[in-house]
């Protein structure tokens, strides 16, 4: 079986230049964990998580207590406000994941399995040649496939 089989031949991205803004309003409506990033051409720059764009819990320097830190700086837990102004200034590009693995449409399903399984990444972009997304393959394909419901 190869990867065209199974994959998602429409798959929502977002543009490199979209905010982050408009990013996680596509993340909301989609219901997605994830979305590939692309650029001009519709060619894979990436992919943007959720949790991306959450802050993450980090220990303060020389201390034992933990702080929220966002795109590498610090912020209050009260401040939403200011995230949500940095959501509207910040580029997909700026936090996105740019070293993500991908597959080919006529690649194995074993091969594409493989790397949703030994990665953190739970979606798979699909690129033909030249680099253009023209599908998406998700750990849940995967069941559809067991279950018979491709």
């Amino acid at each position: 079986m190869r990867v065209e089989e199974l994959m998602d031949k429409n798959p929502v991205v977002v543009p490199e230049e979209a905010t982050l803004e408009e990013a996680a309003r596509i993340l909301l409506k989609n219901r997605y964990g994830g979305l590939p990033v692309v650029g001009q051409g519709g060619r894979l720059k990436g992919v943007l998580l959720v949790e991306d764009l959450l802050p993450k819990p980090e220990n303060l320097p020389f201390s034992d207590v933990e702080a929220l830190q966002l795109f590498g700086e610090w912020v209050d837990e009260g401040a939403l406000e200011e995230v949500y102004r940095r959501y509207q200034a910040t580029r997909v590009k700026e936090v996105m994941r740019k070293e993500v693995p991908w597959v080919h449409p006529e690649d194995s399903f074993g091969k594409a399995l493989e790397i949703l399984l030994t990665t953190d990444f739970h979606h798979l972009p699909v690129v033909d040649k030249e680099g253009k997304v023209v599908g998406i393959l998700s750990r849940s394909d995967f069941l559809k496939f067991i279950l018979k419901e491709v």
